[in-house]
């Protein structure tokens, strides 16, 4: 019965498959503002860690994740992303950035391109919330 249960609650084998990689999305994401700074010029950052909550079971071996999981950050706020634990890096930043990706993809899958200012007012309103916003508007 417990075997039952926990597999019901996060599936064994972890499914394994390669990564979806869709060339269109990342232009997508590359004209949203940055989810860190709000800056434009941004590169996609691909989320790395497992959330099986949100059924991100992490990357690969020498595969990135899926590309649903790639976010907009500027340059530096990328190589900062890499220079430190990523789980606690997104924390420090106030963004659980499963949500926003899938809340990104979403809107993207619904509406392709158009979603383009619903996005970025969603990053803004993240912005507003972390009180982000008018520090990186100067």
């Amino acid at each position: 019965m417990a075997a039952r249960i926990a597999n019901f609650i996060r599936p064994d084998p972890i499914p394994v498959r390669k990564p979806a990689k869709k060339a269109d999305y990342l232009s997508f994401i590359r004209s949203l503002p940055c989810v860190v700074t709000g800056k434009y010029g941004v590169e996609a950052a691909h989320v790395s860690f497992a959330a099986p909550f949100y059924l991100h079971y992490g990357r690969g071996k020498g595969h990135k994740a899926d590309d649903r999981w790639a976010l907009p950050l500027s340059p530096e706020a990328h190589r900062d992303q890499h220079n430190h634990n990523e789980k606690e890096w997104w924390q420090q930043q106030g963004i659980n950035p499963h949500e926003l990706a899938l809340t990104i993809y979403g809107a993207w899958s619904a509406m392709g391109d158009n979603a383009e200012p619903f996005c970025a007012a969603r990053i803004n309103q993240s912005l507003v919330s972390t009180g982000r916003f008018d520090r990186y508007r100067k």
